[in-house]
C-alpha cells in the first residue's frame, strides 16, 4: 500500500534514492531565473495493478494516477495547499464548529479521454459520484472517512440503502459540501489523497453494468482496467503508453487548466527488475536517465561517480514513510496458511509457548530494543559511510507537525517519553542518529525479563522466527545484521533468532504474510511501514487503534470483535488500554492544535516506552545525482501531490551541490515568509 506497507524490502528500497519524493531535495521553483522544459526519463519496478484512482492504495498505481487525474487541492512548490479543482481564490470553508466543509469549483475544467478530446465538464457531481464508487467498491482508504463523513459506515455495511444520506452533496454545478459526524478541522489535508477524487459518472457507468452506482459488481466492471482507455483526465498528462514490464510513457495536456505550470512535456519510465542496480547510474551517465541513485556497494561504480561527479553527489533526505520492527504478540501460526507442510516452523511446542511470553513481557521488548544496533543493520543497505542517514526514531515523521511555538513533533514525543520515564530524559528523537543503542541497558532490562519470564516456567534461549525475500540480498544481510548485534549484547543463551528465506521447502511471501494478525507466521518483522494520508498526526497512530488499527496484524493482533486464539488476552497482557486511552483522548482535542499534538505525542510515547513498535528507518538516505532543477517539486509529506511531474524542471546539466545549496536558501526563505 501507499500509506499502508508491508512487503519485501527489496522491492520498497531498490529505486528511493531519486524516485518522485518531495523530500529529496527536489521541491521548489528557486534557485536561478532559467526556466527549463526537458523531458524526464527514470525508470520504475512495479506493474500497475489498476488505474482506478479512487480505490487504490498502492504507491506502484497511484504515482502514475495523481499525474493523470487531479483532487481539489494539491500541494504546490512551496508545500503550500492551493487550489487544484477547487476555485485556487476561493477553494474552501468550513462551517463554524467545523462539522463540513464546502469547496468551490474552478469553471471550465474538462474531462479529457486519453487522446486529448473532451468528454465533458468536472462538476460537483462528480465528487458525489466518487466517493460513492470509493464505498461501493471498498477503496483502499476508506477506513479514512469511514467514521468521518456522515453516513459513509452506515451506508457502507448497509444500516442505510439510499446514498443521498451519506454527507457528500452537490450544492450546485460547481460547489460541493461534505458533513462530518464530528468537527474534523484537518478534512481539507485528506482531500489530496486519491479516495475522495472525481470520477465523471456517465463514464463511470459506460465501463460495464457492475459500475453502475448502486449496483456494484467488480466482476462486471471495466473502469480502471490498465489500459489508457481506461479512466478519464483532468489532470496535467494523458497516458500513452503503457506496455507491461517495459515502458509507461506520458504527455502533457496541451489543455490542461493549469499550464503554466507544466514544464515538462513528456515523461518516460522505463522497466526495471532491479537486479542490476548500477545500471540506474550508469544510464545517467550515458544521458539515457534525468536522476540516478549512487549506491556504494560497488567500489568501481562508485569510484567512477566520485571522479566524475564528485560536486554532484548528494545524499537524499528522508520521507514520511516511517518502517518499524513489530513483534508479533499472539503467533498461531506456525506453517503456510495455504500448506501446513509448507513454510513449517522448525520450534518444539515448549519454544513457541516460551516466545509468546516472552514477546508479551515488556523487559524483554526493552532488551531487544537497546541492543539493537540500527546503523550496523542499515549499512547492509545504504553502505558505511550513509549508514545513519535512513535511521528514523520516530513513528510519526519527526518533522510532521509543530506547535504555535516552533516545537517539532518529536520534540513533543521526546517530552512525553521524559515524562514517562527519567531515564529519556534529554533524548534526541531527529533523523540520521541513534538514540536507542544502549547494551548496558539492554542487558540490565534482559535480567530483569529473565527472573520474570524463569518464574513463568520459560525455558532460554528464546527463539525468534523471523523471514527474509529470498531475492533480495541487502535484505537478508539487514536481518542477519539485526540478529547478530542483539545476540552479541544479550548473549545467544538468551535470545536466539532465526531468518528464515522465502524459498525454503518451496515456500514464499504469502506463506508468512496473512491479512490478519492470528495467521502470521513468524516472531516479528521488519517489513512493516506507513505513511501518512492527509495532514495531521492521527493518520499515523490511528494504525494501531485497537478496535480498528490498518496495521494491528503486523504487531499480531486483530480488531475487536475478530479476536483469535489470546488476541484479547495480549491487549490485556500489554496494558493495550492505556494507549487506546492516549490515543482517544488526542482524537477529542479539536479546538487546539497545540493540545492535540502534544496528546498525540504522549501516545505515541507509551507505544515506545512499552516497545510495541520499535522505528529503525526511512526510505531515502542514499548517494545520488540528479539533472532535476532542486526545489520545483510539488513539496508535501502527505497525499498525492508528491508524486506529480508538474512543477518540476529537468535542467540541461548535472546539478551541482552548490547549486543545491544555493536553491535550498532561496526556498526556505521563501517559505518563511
Amino acid at each position: 500500500m501507499r500509506k499502508g506497507i508491508m512487503t519485501s524490502l527489496a522491492l520498497l528500497l531498490a529505486l528511493t534514492a531519486c524516485s518522485n519524493n518531495s523530500n529529496q531535495g527536489n521541491a521548489g521553483n528557486t534557485g536561478n531565473d532559467d526556466v527549463y522544459r526537458n523531458d524526464y526519463t527514470y525508470v520504475y519496478s512495479t506493474d500497475p495493478s489498476t488505474f482506478d484512482y479512487i480505490r487504490t492504495g498502492y504507491a506502484t498505481n497511484s504515482d502514475h494516477l495523481a499525474n493523470f487525474v487531479d483532487g481539489l487541492l494539491e500541494a504546490d512548490n512551496y508545500g503550500r495547499l492551493v487550489g487544484a479543482l477547487a476555485d485556487p481564490e476561493n477553494p474552501y470553508e468550513y462551517n463554524e464548529d467545523t462539522t463540513s466543509i464546502t469547496f468551490h469549483l474552478r469553471e471550465g475544467v474538462n474531462w479529457y479521454t486519453n487522446e486529448g478530446e473532451v468528454y465533458g465538464e468536472v462538476t460537483a457531481d462528480d465528487f458525489v459520484a466518487g466517493l460513492q464508487h470509493a464505498i461501493e467498491f471498498d477503496a483502499d482508504a476508506f477506513y479514512m472517512v469511514q467514521n468521518v463523513i456522515v453516513g459513509a459506515n452506515d451506508y457502507y455495511n448497509g444500516t442505510i440503502a439510499d446514498f443521498s444520506q451519506v454527507g457528500v452533496e452537490a450544492v450546485d454545478k460547481y460547489t460541493v459540501k461534505y458533513t462530518f459526524t464530528e468537527p474534523t478541522p484537518f478534512f481539507h489535508t485528506m482531500t489530496t489523497y486519491g479516495l475522495l477524487y472525481p470520477v465523471n459518472r456517465s463514464f463511470l457507468e459506460s465501463k460495464g453494468e457492475g459500475c453502475k452506482l448502486g449496483a456494484p459488481d467488480t466482476a462486471n466492471c471495466s473502469f480502471g482496467t490498465t489500459d489508457p482507455t481506461g479512466i478519464l483526465y483532468n489532470g496535467a498528462y494523458l497516458l500513452k503508453n503503457y506496455t507491461a514490464k517495459s515502458v509507461i510513457e506520458y504527455k502533457a495536456n496541451p489543455e490542461y487548466y493549469d499550464l503554466e505550470n507544466v514544464y515538462i512535456e513528456n515523461v518516460k519510465l522505463i522497466y526495471s527488475d532491479g537486479s542490476d542496480p548500477d545500471s540506474y547510474f550508469r544510464g545517467f551517465d550515458n544521458g539515457e536517465y534525468s536522476a540516478a541513485p549512487v549506491y556504494t556497494d560497488n567500489e568501481a561504480t562508485f569510484k567512477t561517480a566520485q571522479e566524475k561527479y564528485g560536486d554532484s553527489i548528494y545524499a537524499s533526505n528522508l520521507n514520511a514513510t516511517s518502517f518499524y520492527m513489530g513483534f508479533n504478540l499472539d503467533r498461531n501460526q506456525y506453517s503456510s496458511m495455504s500448506d501446513e507442510t509448507a513454510a513449517v516452523s522448525t520450534k518444539t511446542e515448549q519454544q513457541k509457548a516460551d516466545t509468546k511470553k516472552a514477546v508479551l513481557n515488556e523487559n524483554f521488548r526493552k532488551a531487544i530494543m537497546f541492543a539493537w544496533d540500527r546503523p550496523a543493520m542499515l549499512a547492509q543497505r545504504n553502505g558505511e559511510q550513509l549508514k545513519n542517514n535512513a535511521i528514523r526514531n520516530t513513528i510519526t515523521m519527526p518533522e510532521f507537525v509543530q506547535t504555535s511555538d516552533g516545537r517539532s513533533y518529536a520534540q513533543l514525543v521526546a517530552e512525553a517519553l521524559a515524562e514517562l520515564d527519567p531515564s529519556w530524559e534529554g533524548v534526541d528523537l531527529s533523523d540520521g542518529q541513534d538514540p536507542y543503542y544502549n547494551p548496558e541497558k539492554a542487558q540490565a532490562y534482559a535480567a530483569t525479563a529473565k527472573e520474570e519470564l524463569a518464574a513463568l516456567g520459560v525455558t532460554f534461549p528464546i527463539i525468534m522466527e523471523s523471514v527474509s525475500d529470498s531475492s533480495y540480498e541487502k535484505g537478508i544481510r539487514m536481518n542477519q545484521s539485526m540478529a547478530s548485534s542483539i545476540e552479541s549484547v544479550l548473549g545467544s543463551d538468551f535470545v536466539k533468532f532465526v531468518d528464515v528465506l522465502t524459498d525454503t521447502d518451496n515456500a514464499n511471501w504469502s506463506d508468512y504474510y496473512a491479512p490478519y494478525g492470528h495467521n502470521k507466521n513468524m516472531d516479528f518483522s521488519t517489513s512493516v511501514g506507513w505513511g501518512p494520508d492527509y495532514g495531521d498526526p492521527r493518520t499515523y497512530l490511528d494504525i494501531l487503534d485497537p478496535d480498528t488499527g490498518a496495521i494491528l496484524s503486523n504487531i499480531g493482533l486483530d480488531y475487536t470483535g475478530k479476536e483469535v486464539g489470546d488476541d484479547a488476552a495480549a491487549k490485556e497482557a500489554i496494558n493495550y488500554d492505556e494507549f487506546e486511552a492516549l490515543l482517544d483522548t488526542a482524537n477529542g482535542i479539536l479546538d487546539d492544535l497545540d493540545a492535540r499534538y502534544e496528546a498525540y505525542a504522549k501516545a505515541e510515547a507509551w507505544l515506545l516506552d512499552n516497545a510495541i513498535m520499535i522505528p529503525y528507518m526511512s526510505q531515502g538516505g542514499n548517494f545520488a545525482v540528479s539533472k532535476v532543477k532542486p526545489y520545483t517539486q510539488p513539496y508535501s509529506f502527505y497525499g498525492l501531490s508528491d508524486a506529480k511531474y508538474k512543477y518540476m524542471q529537468v535542467t540541461d546539466h548535472v546539478v551541482t551541490n552548490e547549486e543545491r545549496a544555493a536553491a535550498k536558501a532561496e526556498w526556505e526563505a521563501a517559505r518563511a515568509n
